[in-house]
């Protein structure tokens, strides 16, 4: 293996996360921690601004697509709608697998992959519509979970974080549109089923946090501050919504906005800090509008109030000063 080819594959390698670049400074020595650093501002920079450009570039290309397709919409047919939809978006998701595997290192795969999963789930509803197929709940649902399951294929053979975000994104519509397909939509009936929406969201919730950190290490490390950011705020936001209706989930939501303060500081993330901190103050001042408002005492219960805030926000500033400022985002 020649020097080049050596260099192109330990930049596949990198890429796609089976190592990381401890291990090389590790392994190759101290030599290489001593110049670690220069230059180390100005490619941090150019890394930036190529990512947001490919970012500005790809949104760019939707719209385009978007408008375009607009324009011709009615003078194409069926055949050319879902051509335009499902296969232009399954075009461009092949173009990035192309560019994934040829050239791993330009992040072009990616920019691809972003704007194929933009498409083809609205090209796969396009397609349902224009061929006149059962367009019912489960067939919406079985559609997506087809998706699901080509994104979790793509992501085997790439090992991509964009592909990992777009199999939990239609993972997650998969699971709400089976649930709506068994026992109705969440705006039909809600008082009936209501409850096994906020379940289905406090579990979807853990989950999510379970993945963030589980992806500690790997090529799906970028979606860590997502996923706890949505895992957190689903399971935490769902179950509020139940304590307007019970004594005992007002009473045990403390609990659960407790443990996550405590659960931030263990997974060292700011997203679960702060959503945990907004809920707090949400159920305190539910229930102190609830059981103090009509009260001769409720001028005062706002001072307190006031001040409990004031101390949750510093707890939260030092809680991350202490605990998790000075941890890396990989960690």
């Amino acid at each position: 293996m020649n020097k080049d080819e050596l260099l192109q594959e330990l930049s596949t390698k990198l890429s796609t996360g089976e190592i990381n670049r401890q291990e090389i400074l590790s392994r190759l020595g101290p030599s290489l921690e001593v110049n670690e650093d220069i230059g180390l501002e100005s490619k941090n920079t150019r890394f930036s601004v190529t990512k947001m450009l490919y970012v500005l570039g790809a949104a760019i290309v939707i719209i385009g697509i978007v408008i375009f397709v607009g324009q011709i919409w009615d003078d194409i047919g069926s055949m050319g709608r879902i051509f335009v939809t499902l296969g232009m978006g399954l075009l461009i998701a092949a173009i990035g697998s192309m560019l994934y595997i040829n050239k791993p290192e330009s992040g072009l795969g990616t920019i691809f992959h972003f704007m194929g999963g933009i498409l083809i789930p609205g090209g796969a509803a396009v397609t349902i519509s224009e061929l006149s197929l059962d367009n019912n709940d489960w067939t919406i649902a079985i559609t997506f979970g087809v998706i699901f399951a080509f994104y979790l294929l793509l992501n085997y053979i790439h090992k991509n974080a964009i592909l990992t975000f777009f199999a939990i994104a239609n993972g997650t519509a998969m699971i709400y549109l089976i649930l709506n397909a068994v026992i109705g939509g969440p705006f039909e009936n809600w008082f009936d089923i209501k409850k096994i929406y906020q379940y289905t969201t406090m579990a979807l919730g853990l989950s999510y946090l379970l993945l963030g950190y589980a992806f500690r290490e790997g090529w799906n490390k970028n979606l860590i501050g997502a996923l706890y950011f949505f895992g957190i705020t689903g399971f935490l936001g769902a179950a509020f919504t139940q304590v307007f209706d019970s004594g005992l989930w007002q009473m045990f939501y403390f609990l659960f906005v407790i443990g996550g303060l405590s659960l931030s500081v263990y997974m060292k993330s700011r997203e679960i800090l702060v959503m945990s901190t907004i809920f707090l103050i949400a159920h305190v001042s539910y229930i102190t509008s609830e059981y103090f408002a009509d009260s001769l005492g409720w001028p005062i219960v706002l001072i307190i109030l006031g001040f409990v805030f004031i101390i949750l926000g510093y707890l939260s500033v030092e809680i991350s000063r202490k605990y998790i400022q000075n941890i890396t985002p990989t960690q």
